[in-house]
């Protein structure tokens, strides 16, 4: 039984026996989506059925249909499953989609397509759960044009939206000041409970803009936007050069954050999670060991700019010279001291001692000569087709990713390994699947090429989709309650087990493979 038989049953049961029984029962299951358009218009009921007057408001006799057939009559008791689910949705007052779907996947509510849409538009028409609105994984009101198969939908009512949208805010904030900021920071200073935590995190990932990265039990993240003084600072730089050394680079970057005492008593990032985010930004291209920064450059200040045209056309690099120049322009020695010191446009040599420390001016260190490797012109090939977000804005749902990542696994193959039972396949039995499910990805790991490896279609792509086994430390696992819901399957997974990933799928973030049964943060 099926929501959508629910319905079908009670129209079939209720309404009289007049020959527009059969259309009138059509119409009204596909109003509420259970057809093949997920929310439509009782426009496109009118065009679809092809009732009302065409030279007219067709709209109405879709409306007089659906009013006099279902609205005016139906009450919530006559649908078992609908009541059931309406008491499931009360029962905390906001739902992932996740939650969501694994209720209605529990509960066989749809004998296709899921449309969570449906279900909190049926309630609504039958006087329940009015409270309730459906959202994006942006937190903004789910419209008919922006809702397609695979949208993330949350449901809640407005007083946890407002709070969840408030702390997104502030999620947005706290970078800010410190260019990388650890993910606790912004857990001490917002009040949600662990669901709201779960849902917040998924919504940050979601962003276009977010970037995040696990090191050394921490999770650091920022968003990619310009109102971030890591970023800032790379505008800064750009000004002299778009190339420099990576290790150099870090050096100099987290310098320049040091510039200020870090506020709140927190701490700018270490330079392994700088190097990191150079190595993964949407805003750096990788070639060999010299980063190419691809930002728009910002002016300098007035300081800034004298100490570059300096360096530039002297061989200077000592502090005592550059500063008594700088004093000489008449500037403050508190404000030469701190840009000489900390300036986002010099890196400071300190390789011989603290008196004879040099300041050369950044881009010296590069090597224009260096050049793509295949993973990172994969990687600059998915940041360019996923400007704006991986997922595409159609009325159907589009990864915008996935071809390319297709490419990275098979271009130029005509056969390849599963990387989990490590037969040989077609590259036609192979599928491109995710180590971590997309949607727990932030936008940096979906355009990172080594979160993809290649699963056959003939048990390893299911098996590991639904988690039945994992990779932990290069080595396919199996859950220990498969037994009591699996027969022949195990067979599968016992022959698999103990299998250990080829290193070319190890590739890339370790936390790529989640343990069974913890969601990813």
């Amino acid at each position: 039984m099926s929501i959508e038989k629910e319905i079908k049953d009670y129209l079939h049961a209720n309404l009289k026996e007049l020959d527009t029984k059969s259309r009138d029962i059509n119409l009204v299951l596909y109003l509420y989506g259970f057809g093949k358009d997920l929310w439509p218009t009782l426009e496109d009921a009118a065009i679809e059925f092809n009732v009302g007057d065409s030279g007219g408001r067709r709209s109405e006799r879709p409306r007089q249909i659906l009013n006099s057939k279902f609205k005016k009559i139906a009450k919530l008791n006559d649908f078992r499953l609908l009541k059931e689910f309406s008491q499931y949705l009360h029962s905390s007052p906001i739902h992932s989609f996740e939650d969501l779907n694994q209720y209605v996947e529990a509960n066989n509510l749809f004998e296709g397509a899921k449309n969570l849409v449906s279900l909190l538009r049926l309630l609504n028409d039958l006087g329940e759960a009015t409270e309730y609105k459906a959202y994006t994984i942006g937190l903004n009101e789910l419209i008919r044009s922006g809702y397609n198969e695979r949208s993330e939908v949350i449901i809640g009512v407005a007083p946890k939206i407002k709070a969840l949208q408030k702390s997104l805010q502030k999620a947005k904030t706290i970078p800010g000041l410190i260019g990388i900021a650890k993910l606790q920071y912004l857990m001490e200073e917002i009040d949600l409970d662990d669901l709201e935590t779960q849902i917040l995190l998924s919504v940050i990932k979601s962003d276009s803009d977010s970037w995040f990265y696990s090191y050394d039990g921490e999770d650091y993240y920022l968003f990619e936007s310009r109102d971030n003084t890591l970023i800032n600072n790379l505008e800064k730089i750009k000004n002299i050069t778009h190339l420099e050394d990576i290790d150099t680079l870090v050096k100099i970057l987290d310098n320049s954050l040091r510039r200020r005492t870090a506020p709140k008593k927190r701490n700018y990032p270490p330079e392994k999670v700088i190097k990191r985010y150079l190595l993964s930004s949407k805003h750096t291209e990788i070639k060999g060991s010299t980063v190419h920064i691809n930002v728009e450059p910002v002016e300098l200040t007035n300081i800034e700019r004298d100490i570059s045209d300096y360096l530039i056309n002297s061989n200077v690099n000592d502090y005592p010279t550059i500063s008594s120049y700088l004093l000489s322009l008449d500037y403050e020695k508190p404000l030469v001291d701190k840009t000489v010191f900390h300036s986002p446009l010099l890196f400071v040599d300190k390789s011989k001692g603290r008196y004879h420390y040099a300041y050369n001016l950044v881009g010296k260190s590069a090597d224009a000569t260096e050049v793509l490797t295949k993973y990172e012109d994969f990687r600059q090939r998915l940041i360019k087709a996923s400007s704006g977000g991986t997922d595409g804005s159609s009325n159907v749902a589009t990864r915008k990713e996935h071809h390319i990542l297709s490419l990275w696994l098979f271009e130029g193959k005509e056969k390849e390994v599963c990387a989990i039972c490590q037969n040989e396949f077609s590259v036609k039995s192979l599928v491109t699947a995710h180590k971590k499910r997309r949607k727990d990805c932030a936008e940096n790991e979906r355009t990172d090429p080594y979160i993809v490896m290649p699963l056959c279609v003939f048990g390893c792509d299911y098996l590991y989709e639904n988690r039945l086994v994992y990779i932990d430390s290069g080595i396919v696992s199996s859950k220990d309650d498969s037994e009591k819901f699996y027969v022949s399957e195990l067979d599968y997974i016992k022959n698999i087990s103990g299998n250990k990933l080829e290193a070319r799928w190890l590739k890339g973030d370790k936390l790529y493979f989640p343990k069974p049964n913890n969601r990813v943060n």
